[in-house]
């Protein structure tokens, strides 16, 4: 297909895409633009709905809602052969008992074109691949990385005005895959085609992509430039799942003030409310003498990683982890200091600092919320009250032994605990916990019903 559509402009548009496989929502009114000839990476940890955001473009599922837009015309009724997108799959799915010629050519003798074009088009395309000489190669001969660049040519010849790459480089060494990385990137400006490219891996978006969309639990967290991202990412979790990350809880009493680690920081942002998210980038804290540093601390380990060291160091309760290219030995009391420009003030991403209910007050103390009861210590009969729950009174238990069950939908470290939000039948749990658990766990959460306390109280019910 010739391309009419100028450079920049949107190529794709999913507006409101939701999709849910066996009840679970997969997909949750997903908004994304995709414009000609970028290079854009869905980004996220497993389940979070990467893929199926690209079989919905690809034709190979019909979202259950919302609607996928080619140059704004929409696609949803379109059989997957008619649209104008080609996929690599992380198996490749090349066909074993062709050679790498006739693999390359199989769209184009589907599509009937003569032999004569078909050749000219095929050598042209496994030169841009540089696998010039290797057409009568079994493709089973071939190694890990030369049966990818044979799928990528087999899908681009076609010429399609989007190519979506699921995952190609999961089956690959690391030095391979960092050797492709560069050679996806190259072949995306040759081709001069749109990429859409799938990974939960954050060097390889961070090295290719032009936009990054950083997605969690079929939601889009955050869409920007890889720098954008890397530098100043819209929450938590975002800043956590992108490199590494030193995250705390803050306050910020005013603009351009943010207290954490014991100490007040001056930074560059506007208060957006009065507890937040730092950020900090181990490669920006610098250390100095104890007595120079915003914050002092002693060093708890350093390792060696090549370009730099990587420390820990214990200010107070928390943990600093530090990139440096200076080294400390354990035991050292140290400076530490940030500029202005290094601490990112986030959002923070659940709602209220504490787990907040809302009951009515039956008989004798009794509450009853989410198919349980509980009885408080004192609160008058018929009151609608606020009950709060503290995060650090949630505890987290086996499937089977809590009060209530549910997902873990984000885990992040803060500086000496972990963060959780815990999603169950009815409702969204804030949790802190040492326990060291996995995003994506079933898992039970119990409380003492003493730990309950009236936040507030309304009028009669």
């Amino acid at each position: 297909m010739k391309n009419t559509t100028p450079e920049g402009s949107v190529l794709v548009r999913l507006e409101q895409l939701c999709k849910s496989f066996d009840g679970e929502q997969i997909l949750k009114s997903v908004d994304l633009t995709i414009r000609d000839k970028e290079f854009v990476t869905l980004l996220g940890p497993s389940g979070c709905g990467k893929t199926t955001i690209l079989r919905c473009i690809a034709g190979f599922e019909n979202p259950d809602s919302g609607t996928v837009f080619f140059e704004g015309k929409p696609m949803n009724a379109v059989p997957p052969h008619l649209r104008p997108v080609n996929t690599v799959f992380q198996r490749y799915a090349l066909f074993p008992h062709l050679n790498v010629f006739d693999n390359v050519a199989f769209g184009l003798r589907i599509r009937k074109e003569n032999e004569r074009a078909i050749r000219e088009k095929v050598l042209k395309m496994l030169a841009m691949v540089d696998l010039k000489g290797y057409e009568r190669r079994p493709v089973s001969k071939l190694s890990g990385g030369q049966q990818q660049r044979v799928a990528i040519a087999r899908a681009l010849v076609n010429m399609p005005r989007l190519l979506l790459l699921d995952e190609p480089l999961g089956a690959l060494d690391l030095k391979l895959r960092k050797d492709m990385q560069l050679e996806l990137r190259n072949l995306h400006k040759q081709a001069g085609t749109a990429f859409l490219y799938v990974t939960h891996d954050q060097e390889e978006a961070l090295t290719m992509s032009d936009r990054i969309v950083v997605m969690k639990s079929g939601t889009i967290q955050q869409v920007g430039a890889p720098q954008d991202i890397y530098n100043e990412p819209a929450n938590a979790f975002v800043a956590d799942f992108i490199g590494e990350a030193n995250i705390f809880d803050a306050t910020m009493p005013r603009d351009k003030e943010v207290v954490f680690s014991g100490a007040a920081f001056p930074c560059v942002d506007q208060k957006p409310s009065d507890l937040v998210d730092v950020v900090v980038r181990p490669e920006d804290v610098e250390i100095v003498s104890p007595f120079d540093g915003t914050v002092a601390g002693e060093v708890e380990a350093s390792l060696f990683k090549g370009v730099h060291y990587e420390m820990t160091v214990r200010v107070g309760e928390d943990q600093w982890i530090i990139h440096s290219t200076r080294t400390c030995s354990v035991g050292e009391v140290v400076g530490l200091r940030v500029t202005p420009e290094n601490i990112h003030v986030m959002r923070k991403m659940f709602p209220t600092p504490e787990n907040e209910i809302e009951v009515t007050v039956g008989e004798d103390n009794q509450v009853s919320f989410d198919g349980r009861s509980f009885t408080l210590p004192a609160a008058p009969a018929g009151a609608k009250v606020t009950l709060a729950l503290s995060p650090d009174d949630v505890e987290l238990c086996a499937e089977d032994e809590g009060v209530f069950t549910g997902v873990l939908d984000s885990v992040v470290w803060k500086s000496n605990h972990y963060e959780m939000i815990l999603v169950s039948q009815h409702r969204r749990w804030l949790i802190r916990s040492q326990a060291d658990e996995q995003a994506g766990a079933v898992v039970g959460i119990r409380f003492a019903p003493e730990k309950l306390r009236v936040l507030t109280a309304g009028g009669e019910g």
